[in-house]
């Protein structure tokens, strides 16, 4: 049997995973996740022979009906705490209800300056139409797209991690981090964008390898199908994807020197794999014509601006609204080309090597940082329940804890794992194992030593440390004693104890600043999103549902605009007059729960320009906006109740 005797990748893979793992402890709620952690795992230990004895038929039973319960809980989330959706993923969702809607233009310059989600607001207009001819609400529509997507990868992770590794112990635990933490209920549930598709696509392109050389001519041809379009739809998606292209060349290499190449019978997979990302340059260009987008080089950003973003120290390598900022003053791309190539060296001569190394190790903290699951892209909910409200700090500090402790348990079980490894690539699935391990580092390095990074990105390695972790072989599960179960037991009931009480005492000592209802989906004015004019004498009026006591309120209106904002107190008819702030009306005053109504109204004997985000068929809000009394259902003010 031919083994490699350095694990070297597997090393590298352990040590961004500590350097992450350190990262995700910094918080306040670090020490307590920790403490998690080591009492899940301590009863996972054990616990995992008692688990492993579990027929097929109580496996199939008991995670169907976890499934079931947990598509129900999406539901009521959804339902109950719908939240307002910003930034990115809003303005794709903007663009795809208004493509939807057979307009076929583009009028914000967010298109042309960020192209790459010309592809994904295509796709979903498709989404929608499909959807609108049974009937459906576009908001309905989107929820029930994500609801599809999200549960068909978790449903897919956990086929393909029971296919890799027969033991039931593993199945528990990964149907845990998917069901039982805030994976299945927070961003990926509420807000649809590129990150979980992207996922998704990744899983499936791994599993058209699985048992590749033992698949019959029959389904490889359906799995080569499927392989291509995956590759393709990925590309157009994220085309950082393309790191998959150097992790199969290094994999096949290993391969190659061990004479193994013939045996692994991939050769035919590659090619489908470098077809779907040549495909996929033709399928954008045809996607652009369909949906009548023309590229405008005036506005569009070279590759080099998340280069010089990654290597922005004050910005720790992540966004930077000043070199956006400095972008945009930039006659063109090519000067835009020019000034990147000139800075880019000077930021890294700065920095130094010591420097760099240190922004690198930061960077990958960052991009394996999943503390903020819930505040990704999130506005805040657009009426959060009481309970919610009067005890955020709870749900937030518990959301922290569940998410950080379920990533970190999974992390440890594959570093241990890694730390043993040594690949026999004989086998198939340690084949997969060293694609995906490779893949994933494909990733790190990407955004840790070129692009600029976001907590989120790291995400994308998710799918491929699952099916590392299926695939990399276990020791044999070993007896344990007889107060093992008892132990196990008490284990999982301190660390729920611990998750409860931490998130209890500690949660209060989270930023205060709690949203209590917003709608602040917006265009934004740097995409140039053309404000509503209001004639004089015209009054805009929305409710607002203020279900928890706050302290200040918000209203964007327009930067030099001249309009008086008030807000109403429906219940007890009192009057609070808001004071402009730059562009910005503002209260802050203490405001008990109830229903408000905004009014903006014009008394000027000249136009004035009103922030308004207006759709075609996605509702914003739970209550219309009024324009002197007459209901515009899919158009909003910008606002922020919040208690700070």
């Amino acid at each position: 049997m031919k083994k490699i005797k350095p694990a070297f990748l597997p090393a590298i893979l352990i040590l961004c995973l500590l350097i992450g793992s350190i990262g995700n402890l910094t918080s306040v709620l670090g020490v307590p996740a920790l403490l998690v952690v080591v009492l899940l795992g301590a009863g996972l230990y054990f616990g995992s022979p008692r688990l492993d004895h579990l027929s097929t038929r109580q496996l199939r039973w008991g995670i169907g009906l976890g499934l079931l319960a947990m598509l129900i809980a999406q539901v009521v989330v959804l339902h109950v705490m719908p939240n307002t959706v910003y930034h990115d993923p809003y303005r794709v969702l903007s663009q795809a209800d208004q493509l939807a809607a057979g307009h076929m233009t583009w009028d914000i310059t967010y298109f042309w300056r960020y192209a790459n989600n010309v592809p994904l607001a295509y796709l979903l207009s498709l989404w929608l139409r499909l959807t609108q001819l049974v009937g459906l609400s576009t908001n309905l529509s989107v929820h029930l797209l994500s609801i599809l997507v999200l549960d068909s990868f978790i449903a897919l992770a956990l086929h393909t991690i029971w296919q890799l590794n027969q033991r039931a112990s593993l199945l528990v635990v990964a149907f845990g981090f998917f069901a039982l933490s805030p994976f299945a209920y927070t961003y990926y549930l509420q807000v649809f964008y590129s990150d979980l598709p992207t996922m998704l696509v990744l899983l499936i392109i791994i599993r058209s390898l699985l048992n590749w050389s033992q698949k019959t001519s029959r389904q490889r041809w359906f799995a080569g199908s499927g392989l291509v379009v995956a590759v393709m739809l990925g590309a157009m998606l994220k085309p950082n994807l393309v790191v998959l292209l150097p992790a199969l060349l290094i994999v096949g290499l290993i391969l190659a020197r061990q004479h193994l190449w013939r045996q692994a019978k991939l050769t035919l997979p590659i090619l489908l794999i470098v077809l779907g990302f040549g495909l996929s340059l033709p399928a954008t260009k045809v996607i652009d014509v369909a949906a009548n987008y023309q590229p405008r080089t005036a506005f569009s950003f070279p590759a080099t601006n998340w280069i010089l973003m990654g290597y922005n120290q004050h910005s720790n390598g992540g966004y930077s609204g000043k070199d956006v900022g400095r972008a945009i003053k930039q006659p063109s791309q090519a000067a835009r080309q020019r000034y990147n190539l000139k800075t880019i060296p000077k930021r890294i001569k700065t920095l130094g090597v010591v420097g760099v190394i240190r922004l690198w190790v930061v960077k990958l903290g960052i991009v394996l940082n999943v503390q903020g699951i819930q505040r990704w892209y999130n506005g805040g909910f657009r009426a959060a329940p009481s309970w919610y409200s009067n005890h955020a700090g709870f749900y937030q500090g518990l959301t922290v804890i569940g998410y950080v402790a379920a990533t970190l348990l999974m992390w440890g079980a594959l570093m241990l794992k890694l730390l043993r490894w040594r690949p026999d690539l004989t086998d198939p699935h340690q084949i997969l194992a060293l694609l995906a391990v490779t893949t994933a580092l494909g990733y790190l390095a990407f955004h840790t030593l070129l692009w600029e990074v976001e907590p989120r990105y790291g995400q994308a390695i998710l799918p491929l440390l699952w099916v590392a972790l299926a695939a990399i072989p276990c020791q044999a599960s070993q007896s344990r004693p007889r107060w093992a179960n008892q132990a196990s037991l008490l284990n999982g009931a301190t660390a729920l104890l611990v998750a409860f009480g931490a998130a209890g005492v500690l949660g209060a000592q989270l930023p205060q600043k709690q949203v209590i209802a917003a709608q602040r989906s917006q265009l934004s004015v740097q995409y140039h999103a053309n404000p509503k004019t209001v004639t004089p004498g015209t009054v805009l009026a929305e409710v607002v549902d203020v279900n928890a006591p706050a302290n200040y309120f918000s209203v964007q209106i327009h930067a030099g605009s001249q309009v008086q904002v008030t807000l109403t107190n429906l219940a007890t008819g009192q009057h609070y007059r808001l004071t402009m702030a730059g562009s910005v009306a503002r209260l802050h005053h203490q405001l008990a729960a109830g229903q408000y109504r905004i009014t903006v109204q014009n008394l000027t004997t000249r136009g004035q320009q009103v922030d308004v985000t207006h759709t075609y068929h996605y509702q914003l809000a739970a209550h219309p906006l009024t324009v002197n009394g007459q209901s515009q259902p899919t158009a909003s003010l910008i606002y922020t109740c919040m208690q700070r």
